[in-house]
């Protein structure tokens, strides 16, 4: 099973909206800008869905087909909250990418919760997800964004200084279209 069965499975109401066909994505402008790959799991839940929220609460960006430079840009540009908390010594330890090790940006909530790729390994599959939610927690997951994702949604893995339940019951999604479920 793929990670994105995995999440439709924990998030029904997303499958429902699955287009028709892959999206297609040049992953070698993305990776041209940004400097680096992506995580595999990230890249299959890209070329499946265009960016979505769920709930109103949770915010996951995936590149727009053709529009993959500005894509690139935006992940970069998000860290400008991380280096904030750098420059006032409330990162725990963590910086912002590239460099080495940095946390480069990969979903948010609309309460200012923020998910990162810990870069650092040569191979983007083996980079942890880090966690760092409005209340100063920061934790990491090793197996992939999807894979917390649904495990934040299904309720297998505990939301540590999120909300509990992780979207307070409404798995509403909206497609970066406009269509909800």
């Amino acid at each position: 099973m793929s990670r994105v069965d995995e999440l439709e499975r924990a998030l029904p109401e997303l499958r429902e909206q699955r287009p028709g066909r892959a999206r297609e994505i040049d992953w070698s402008e993305m990776a041209r800008v940004l400097g680096t790959d992506l995580p595999s799991d990230y890249k299959e839940l890209s070329e499946a869905y265009p960016t979505f929220s769920v709930g109103g609460f949770l915010l996951v960006g995936t590149p727009w087909p053709g529009h993959e430079a500005e894509s690139a840009a935006s992940k970069l540009d998000a860290l400008d909250v991380l280096e904030d908390l750098v420059d006032a010594d409330m990162a725990h330890g963590y910086v912002p990418y590239p460099r080495p090790g940095g946390l480069l940006h990969c979903a948010e909530s609309s309460s200012g919760d923020m998910f990162y790729w810990r870069t650092g390994d040569s191979d983007p599959d083996a980079w942890p997800v880090v966690v760092s939610t409005r209340n100063d927690d920061w934790w990491e997951h090793e197996n992939g964004l999807v894979s917390l994702l649904a495990g934040l949604i299904s309720g297998d893995i505990p939301p540590w200084g999120l909300p509990d339940p992780f979207l307070g019951g409404d798995t509403t999604v909206w497609l970066a279209d406009g269509r909800t479920s």
